[in-house]
């Protein structure tokens, strides 16, 4: 198939495929509206005793310097069993599944509620003894503090000291993570207030929105044990945190209450739990208790009108492509794979054609011809025979050239001189029993070789005006032949004497 021709079969193919793209879409449109369903992911864990719950192992992952306390029954950040200085350390505790916490085609995050108590104690001293307030209310001692973490994956452990292990190095500038920090120490570089207040951070360190905790009589790290509530709308785009003790009351006023859009800083699917790191001061960090619930839009996986086992399609609004498409793509990829491979091949094929007319063929094998017709050598046939034009082998010469010597591959003696063009027609046309026999000739380039019959007895030359051994009455009989040949190079036929 030529390209022209390979050309119009892939325009109609792309016309066919787009007339069935805008029927497939129209279609979805008409048959396949369905009901949009919540998709709801809760956890529960009242403590981390792996006593009576040993799938504590499997769904909560630790990273960094991070265990899970037997004593305490708790998630513990740093673990002080492997280190003995717990300056600068950083650690992660995250549910080992992805949560679904956005909808992909509405570009709307999910709603999510989530509790946990939580406590920070001194490393040397499980009932740290209080220390002199500082003039934000909370207390001088301790580390970096505790946040609550949305990341992407479930691998980053981030940089100890202030960052919290939140980010490090390796997190670009669009890595997308949302914190609920509980900092208890004043970094005036990161715009913190004090070192006792709850930060809200999007995709990064300075937080977005800071609150003071000791504004409703939170001091983070008093050693008490204490516990948050976040919840968030996500078709509202609306967040509240409230903080308290953990002694079953439920504080009535939120210490943060306002618009939040966190669709920016989420994937479709993300890792929750927690994050926590020391720098020069130390602290113990504990999450004794957890529990999350989330809710996400969906569109329902229905039958289509037609048949409920061939055709099970998910509805998606305006915005998603229609079904089918990924194979049409595959389709399209084929054909075009297929049109660029032709071209090659027939390129290759043209030039392999050009290619051809510039090569020198072999030269042809000769047909069997009669004993003694003359007929065509080649060069290296005439080569062996000479042994290559030899100085051993040169018979003669005058000016019109040298006469060689040569045996053919049959054992038949020959003599090789060199002639040109004209004088080989000329040769031809004579014959006569007295004069040597052609028995072909050779066309290397411009020289022609003429390829005689050998006689030993020399030539004709030789006898006439030699030593003189030639009797006169067969000098009469042979002198009106050498006025004819004696420029043509034809030797004559000349018997031995006796």
């Amino acid at each position: 198939m030529s390209c022209f021709n390979w050309l119009l079969y892939l325009a109609a193919a792309l016309a066919v495929i787009r007339n069935e793209l805008l029927v497939d879409s129209a279609s979805d449109k008409k048959h396949h509206s369905g009901p949009v369903v919540n998709v709801t992911k809760h956890l529960m864990f009242p403590d981390f005793n792996l006593s009576y719950n040993p799938r504590i192992l499997n769904d909560v992952k630790l990273l960094g310097s991070a265990k899970l306390a037997s004593k305490t029954s708790a998630i513990q950040i740093p673990d002080e069993s492997h280190v003995t200085d717990l300056r600068h350390q950083a650690g992660r505790a995250i549910y080992s599944s992805s949560i679904r916490l956005l909808d992909p085609h509405t570009e709307t995050p999910a709603s999510f509620e989530t509790t946990f108590s939580f406590q920070f104690h001194n490393a040397s001293s499980s009932s740290p003894e209080r220390i002199q307030t500082t003039q934000s209310g909370g207390y001088g001692n301790g580390g970096s503090g505790l946040a609550f973490v949305i990341v992407p994956d479930e691998f980053t452990v981030g940089r100890p000291g202030a960052w919290l292990a939140m980010l490090n190095d390796a997190c670009e500038d669009d890595y997308k993570v949302i914190t609920i920090e509980f900092d208890t120490r004043l970094n005036p570089e990161f715009g913190d207030p004090n070192d006792n207040h709850v930060g809200i951070n999007l995709g990064t360190i300075i937080s977005t929105e800071t609150i003071n905790a000791s504004d409703v009589g939170v001091f983070l790290n008093d050693g008490s044990i204490h516990r948050a509530w976040i919840s968030y709308n996500g078709s509202r785009r609306w967040m509240e945190i409230r903080l308290g003790s953990d002694d079953g009351s439920y504080p009535a006023k939120p210490v943060f209450s306002g618009s939040l859009d966190l669709s920016p800083f989420l994937n479709e699917y993300m890792f929750v739990g927690f994050s926590a790191s020391t720098g020069n001061h130390t602290q113990i960090h504990s999450v004794l208790s957890w529990n999350f619930t989330s809710v996400s839009q969906a569109f329902l996986r229905v039958p289509s009108i037609e048949t409920c086992e061939s055709k099970i399609v998910v509805t998606e609004n305006s915005r998603a492509e229609p079904p089918g498409t990924f194979l049409i793509f595959i389709a399209v990829l084929a054909l075009a794979i297929a049109v660029m491979l032709s071209l090659y091949y027939n390129s290759k094929r043209r030039s392999a054609n050009s290619d051809s007319a510039s090569i020198v063929l072999p030269e042809k094998k000769q047909r069997p011809r009669p004993p003694n017709k003359p007929r065509s050598f080649t060069i290296s046939e005439i080569s062996l025979a000479t042994r290559s034009f030899g100085a051993l082998e040169i018979l003669g010469g005058g000016s019109k050239g040298v006469c060689y010597r040569g045996k053919l591959p049959n054992g038949c003696q020959v003599a090789v001189k060199r002639r040109l063009m004209k004088e080989i027609k000329g040769i031809s046309r004579v014959r006569h029993p007295n004069l040597v026999s052609i028995r072909g000739w050779c066309q290397d380039k411009k020289e022609i070789m003429v390829v005689y019959e050998f006689f030993s007895n020399g030539s004709l030359d030789k006898w006439l005006f030699g030593v003189g051994v030639l009797p006169w009455t067969r000098r009469l009989m042979q002198n009106r032949w050498q006025s004819n040949l004696k420029n043509n190079w034809i030797v004559p036929k000349v018997e031995n004497e006796k």
